[in-house]
């Protein structure tokens, strides 16, 4: 059960086969609204020195929260880790269009923040990504550059 899909995943637990499962995923999604619905499971926190040494040391991975409520049974905040979505270019496309790409994301954060509860809490400061993670396209790091985001 180790490799399932997310969707067997659901299925096994919810058929008592396994006691846990883990994927990752935007919140709110359907599987883990089926998953509190359907069989009623519980989220668990993700802590302790184990997830900081992973935070620390790979900086792909991001402490986040599930905020309470989102899921039936589940009131409180949900303490977890997860990814940054990122928008990638191949290093062949012109530098203006990466740079008026990433522009028209960054001028419309209110409109992608309301297309998804997933996007609510954008925060331009937190999209500029490391170059530590992965290279930044020239076009977009002028305009990081531009906006003040980046020195």
């Amino acid at each position: 059960m180790s490799r399932a899909r997310p969707a067997e995943q659901n299925q096994a637990l919810c058929g008592n086969q396994v006691d846990a499962i883990i994927f990752e995923a935007g919140h709110p999604n359907g599987l883990t609204q089926e998953a509190t619905t359907g069989c009623a499971a519980r989220l668990v926190r993700v802590a302790g020195p184990p997830i900081d040494h992973l935070l620390a040391t790979h900086s792909y991975y991001v402490a986040s929260v599930i905020p309470g409520g989102i899921y039936a049974g589940n009131p409180k905040d949900v303490g977890t880790i997860g990814t940054q979505a990122i928008l990638l270019a191949s290093s062949e496309q012109p530098d203006e269009l990466a740079y008026a790409a990433v522009k028209a994301v960054f001028e419309n954060i209110a409109d992608f923040r309301r297309l998804h509860p997933a996007l609510s809490t954008l925060n331009a400061k937190d999209m500029v990504p490391s170059g530590a993670v992965i290279p930044i396209h020239p076009g977009a790091l002028r305009y990081y550059r531009e906006a003040g985001l980046l020195p």
